[in-house]
């Protein structure tokens, strides 16, 4: 049986993307960067597994990876 190790990770930051049109759009969009957290932590074994805004402020993402 596989085992999993769980890691929650809150990255903080989120910011509005001026370039948006505000009309059926997702102003917070401009999620680029993130990108350098999250291959940070893919490069160490850990698979993405939810990532959620929370509000204006950041992010809360969740990895797993194989315990060894």
């Amino acid at each position: 049986m596989d085992r999993w190790e769980y890691l929650v990770v809150y990255i903080a930051g989120r910011e509005l993307n001026p370039d948006t049109d505000t009309k059926g759009v997702d102003v917070h969009a401009n999620a680029d960067k993130f990108t350098e957290t999250l291959n940070k932590y893919a490069s160490g074994g850990w698979e993405l597994m939810q990532f959620e805004w929370d509000g204006n402020q950041g992010a809360r993402t969740l990895f797993k990876r194989a315990r060894g």
